[in-house]
């Protein structure tokens, strides 16, 4: 049964601000609820951008769940334990980017918003009730996030907050309000998150001396290619250049020595929370000075510190302090393990320093197959963990750096949120927004984009990740039986094949496919052109696929005119190699081979144990995690974690092969759960530690039970 949308309220925003980049809106109401409606208050809200919601000066959701282009999900957020009796004050501060990213599209801001106690109304926008204003501590012009996010965040306190958010009388400056069009507003699909709150522990001390004069100042890449693919401000624009800031910085360790809740000027202190975990940094601050106070934070730490850089997944947010006692909540979710406190400009007291996290629901899984293995426990534990990090709002590769949500990834995290919940209904949202654009801007005619919902000014795609999708679509409908949606994605499978199918040559091979021909990050992504032969095997399974869900023996046939030629000319009487090169008008066979193509190849039943006895013995015996160490076979080059390493282990799981599946799981992941009770994206820590296609570990385990 579909939620009731909107009664009263109208979507509205700051006048004349909907398409300026960076506007942090406060909206405010007071209302009143008699004691038999408490049980029953709800607050709706919908936006463009992200919402924080408090009640009475209390956090209370973070939101929305993300929808296609031109629509949006509305939030109906019981509000019940924060209101009390009489009086109540809602806030919602409304962060409006209008900047193109990976995480949220560049739409114009707007909020919509509504509180009901019990059946009645009793405040919404578009009326007199809310009041609004520009967030007068947010410091608007700063750098992007990333390359994949928006903004940074940066503040400037001046004293005590005025208690616009909280108070229940306010006389102070407010914003004017215009309705804007309205918008498509649709129900919400993922079920709400739950807010844990998790104490981080001081766990290192040192100097911060100032004046510091690095090599170089490391820049985000995206700080570097400001422009009309990539909205934002330019540097010279920002008020703060706070990534430069913090590398002024000498961090000189004091080993044995903790600062506890007062931090000397020019000196920092390190935290640590159980595990790396995913939401809102919350703490206390108090200065007798002017100060400035960063919270730099990542995943790992780099030779003992929080510190730049490591592929973009370290960052930093900066408060400007007035004398003053201070409660401070990032207002975005970010993923750490650590998170390092630097004062600058007067001591600081620091205290309370928790993560509000935002993640799924806690589920319940028993697998009887551990069995007492430490080892296993710790790897399940750090994939339910990535699991509901990366599967609040729709399926995300990384909660950290980009909250995208990926092609590719989804196919594996489908499996898991059938297994843990019992029910597909993240994934259909997740697909679901695919169909909210009829096509997409700057990509061609037929092509998916590789994340989603998203922008792609650049033009950039994986041809390959779109492939994935029709796959996905297959196992979407065993395990949901939900015809409609694969039923409504047809015509966007069709012209997905239409565009493919310029790219046949003579053999029916695809050749020269266009932009980021992408693998797996190993020696195979170096191998993908002229004909890539992991492609073309991804091509003829999602033919294959595609044929099977619409019954349509034409693709049947292609599919298998694929897995013939592959065969013909990929394999070598030893490996299938990676690619075939055009030369004068001819195919070239260089005959050098990667791991991963080999999983391609039994992944996508171009080979099988019985077609290649071999070739699956010498894999099953001779490559796994140890392989590094052995060095059998060095002309192979190596498979990483994503997907190759997946790959590997769901064809054993497949053949029945639980022992091996066991003995690779703990090489491959336990050290990943040891040291961030996560799982990763490569098998180094040199990238982002948290990503949600690592928790399909689960899907193997609990097929041994």
């Amino acid at each position: 049964m579909k939620e009731q949308l909107f009664e009263l309220a109208k979507p509205v925003w700051l006048q004349g601000k909907a398409e300026e980049i960076h506007i942090r809106a406060q909206f405010r109401a007071v209302f009143r609820c008699e004691e038999e409606e408490v049980k029953k208050a709800v607050c709706r809200v919908a936006t463009s951008g992200i919402y924080n919601l408090f009640v009475n000066g209390r956090f209370v959701a973070y939101g929305p769940a993300r929808a296609g282009k031109n629509h949006f999900r509305m939030d109906a957020v019981s509000i019940e334990p924060f209101i009390k009796k009489g009086v109540n004050v809602i806030a919602l501060e409304v962060a409006g980017y209008y900047v193109n990213s990976y995480y949220l599209q560049c739409q114009p801001s707007f909020v919509q918003a509504e509180v009901l106690c019990g059946e009645r109304v009793v405040c919404h926008t578009g009326g007199t009730d809310f009041i609004a204003r520009i967030n007068p501590y947010a410091v608007r012009k700063v750098m992007r996030y990333s390359f994949q996010r928006p903004m940074m965040e940066a503040y400037r306190y001046g004293g005590e907050e005025d208690g616009f958010m909280c108070a229940p009388d306010y006389s102070g400056e407010v914003f004017p309000q215009e309705i804007v069009e309205d918008k498509k507003i649709i129900e919400r699909l993922a079920p709400y998150p739950e807010y844990e709150s998790v104490q981080a522990q001081p766990v290192s001390y040192g100097e911060a001396r100032p004046g510091y004069q690095p090599e170089e100042i490391w820049k985000e890449r995206a700080s570097k290619s400001m422009g009309p693919k990539l909205r934002g401000f330019p540097l010279e624009a920002c008020e703060w250049n706070v990534v430069e800031e913090v590398q002024r910085f000498q961090y000189i360790a004091s080993p044995g020595m903790l600062a506890g809740e007062t931090l000397p000027n020019h000196h920092y202190q390190i935290y640590e929370l159980p595990y790396n975990a995913t939401g809102m940094v919350d703490f206390e601050a108090e200065c007798a000075s002017e100060m400035d106070l960063y919270c730099m934070f990542d995943e790992v730490l780099s030779q003992g510190d929080v510190a730049l850089p490591r592929m973009g997944c370290v960052n930093v947010v900066k408060y400007h302090l007035a004398p003053g006692k201070y409660h401070l909540k990032f207002f975005e979710v970010y993923t750490m393990k650590y998170m390092k406190f630097i004062a600058s400009g007067s001591d600081c007291t620091v205290k309370n320093v928790r993560m509000i996290e935002y993640k799924h629901h806690p589920v319940q899984l028993s697998l009887p197959v551990l069995n007492g293995n430490e080892k296993l426990q710790k790897i399940a534990a750090a994939a339910v963990e990535s699991y509901r990090q990366n599967a609040v709002d729709l399926f995300t590769d990384c909660p950290s750096r980009e909250r995208a949500g990926w092609l590719c990834d989804s196919f594996f995290t489908g499996r898991v949120e059938k297994l843990l919940t019992g029910q597909s209904l993240i994934e259909r949202s997740f697909l679901e927004n695919f169909l909210h654009e009829e096509s997409y801007a700057f990509l061609p005619e037929g092509m998916l984009p590789m994340c989603y919902p998203s922008d792609h000014d650049d033009g950039n795609f994986i041809p390959n990740w779109a492939l994935w999708l029709v796959v996905e679509l297959e196992e979407y409908l065993a395990r949901s039986g939900d015809r409609m949606l694969v039923d409504a994605f047809k015509d966007k499978v069709y012209r997905l094949f239409r565009y493919f199918k310029s790219f046949e040559n003579c053999d029916g091979l695809l050749e020269n496919l266009e932009q980021w021909v992408f693998l797996e990050w190993s020696r195979a992504n170096d191998l993908t052109q002229d004909v890539n032969y992991p492609s073309n095997m991804l091509y003829s399974g999602a033919l294959r696929a595609a044929g099977r869900l619409y019954d349509d023996g034409v693709l049947l046939e292609r599919a298998k005119q694929v897995k013939e030629k592959i065969l013909e000319q990929s394999w070598n009487g030893a490996f299938f190699t990676d690619n075939a090169v055009r030369q004068n008008g001819a195919l070239v066979f260089p005959n050098e081979s990667t791991e991963v193509c080999q999983y391609y190849a039994f992944f996508f039943d171009i080979a099988t144990p019985k077609s290649h006895p071999k070739l699956f013995h010498t894999l099953l015996e001779e490559f796994g995690p140890e392989r590094k160490q052995t060095k059998h076979y060095p002309e192979v080059a190596f498979a990483n974690a994503f997907i190759g390493n997946y790959l590997r282990l769901d064809i054993l799981s497949r053949y029945g092969y639980h022992k091996e599946v066991l003995q690779d799981i703990e090489g491959y992941f336990y050290y990943m759960a040891e040291k961030t009770g996560t799982l990763w994206e490569h098998d180094g820590d040199y990238a982002s530690c948290d990503h949600g296609f690592a928790s399909h570990v689960l899907y193997w385990l609990n097929k041994m039970c």
